[in-house]
């Protein structure tokens, strides 16, 4: 699976696109009789367990209670219930769901000298959320950078109804839905009684063109063209603001508090796209060097660095909460409100109206 899975056999068949089953079949048994050469880097990868794992469950600690808690701040809090809050809330479960999905299984498969050791119904369904649940992700952080452009470029345009809003959501869920179909159309469960060992992979069998067009409109649909509007989005919000200019005469307090609110929001955007581009770009870095030639990448590290490059990608779900909610102070001060029951402190707003849009 494309970005969010560990292959056993990428070494062996990522690109080769064997005619048949029986072939592929073949060629893992002849893997799995000798994992001397072939799976050494399993045994590599062995060793850097002690740290691999512990570096993985931070991951799902923090991405989990992060993302909860910014849902049940969105969920309790009836004025937190809008339709940039509903992107958010929607990002912060896929993330969520990312966590406790693409984690566990992705190490279990990896350091299980057996394989896959869940079924044949886990392997097609978690090979079927682990996928989708990214794809959401990526969709819903180019559609809050969309919002915000609106919000902020065009703050008189009419913004989308909830309605809308919740179409929007469910599209980009049927969008991720299918565009995971033609891999899970793909994926196999083999079990070799003999060897001991079990797969769960993504294999096109004599379809190497097809399955390459597929790895590369995916890379350019899941990755390039969201970080383009990412990044245009959020250049035409910084150039916006530093063109604002606050009605009447201000004081030199006042307007030392609008720059620096103002290169608050600039530091806010950068980290945002600088996030989104650097944690995925090693798994699609990896990715494509996989399709032009294997043999690009040191077969005895191959697991090791693939699984390195998940965990990056994975690290996204960690920081979206921080970046999209708890930086700002109208999340932390609703949960502050919630767990510590005091009144709210409602500051006034003194500054332009296109920078009070929550970034």
């Amino acid at each position: 699976m494309e970005g969010s899975g560990i292959g056993w056999l990428a070494p062996l068949c990522g690109g080769e696109g064997n005619s048949s089953r029986q072939a592929f079949e073949v060629a893992v048994k002849e893997v799995a009789s000798n994992r001397s050469s072939p799976f050494a880097d399993v045994e590599l990868l062995q060793s850097y367990k002690p740290l691999i794992i512990p570096c993985y469950a931070l991951v799902v600690l923090v991405g989990v209670l992060g993302n909860y808690l910014l849902l049940y701040v969105i969920c309790r809090t009836r004025k937190m219930q809008n339709v940039t809050n509903f992107f958010i809330g929607n990002l912060a479960f896929s993330d969520m769901l990312m966590c406790v999905t693409c984690v566990p299984f992705t190490l279990a498969y990896a350091f299980n000298p057996r394989g896959w050791v869940f079924g044949r119904f886990m392997c097609y369904l978690v090979f079927l959320i682990q996928p989708v649940t990214v794809y959401v992700s990526v969709f819903t952080l180019t559609a809050i950078a969309i919002d915000r452009y609106y919000a902020t470029v065009h703050p008189l345009k009419k913004r989308i109804s909830v309605l809308a809003c919740t179409y929007v959501i469910s599209g980009i869920w049927l969008l991720s839905c299918g565009l995971v179909a033609p891999a899970v159309a793909h994926t196999y469960h083999v079990e070799f009684q003999e060897e001991g060992l079990t797969i769960c992979e993504e294999f096109w069998m004599g379809q190497e063109a097809q399955r390459l067009a597929y790895a590369y409109s995916t890379l350019l649909i899941t990755y390039v063209l969201p970080l383009s509007a990412v990044c245009i989005s959020y250049l035409c919000i910084s150039v916006k603001l530093r063109n604002c200019v606050v009605p009447g005469h201000r004081t030199q307090m006042q307007a030392e508090a609008q720059r620096a609110r103002k290169r608050k929001i600039f530091r806010l955007v950068a980290l945002v796209v600088a996030a989104f581009g650097i944690c995925w770009l090693p798994i699609h870095v990896f990715n494509v060097l996989r399709d032009i030639d294997i043999r690009l990448i040191d077969k005895r590290r191959f697991l090791l660095i693939q699984l390195l490059c998940h965990l990056c990608a994975m690290s996204s779900s960690c920081c979206n909460p921080f970046l999209y909610a708890w930086l700002h102070d109208r999340f932390r001060a609703e949960l502050r409100k919630m767990f510590a029951r005091r009144p709210r402190v409602v500051m006034p707003a003194n500054q332009c109206a296109t920078a009070s849009v929550v970034l």
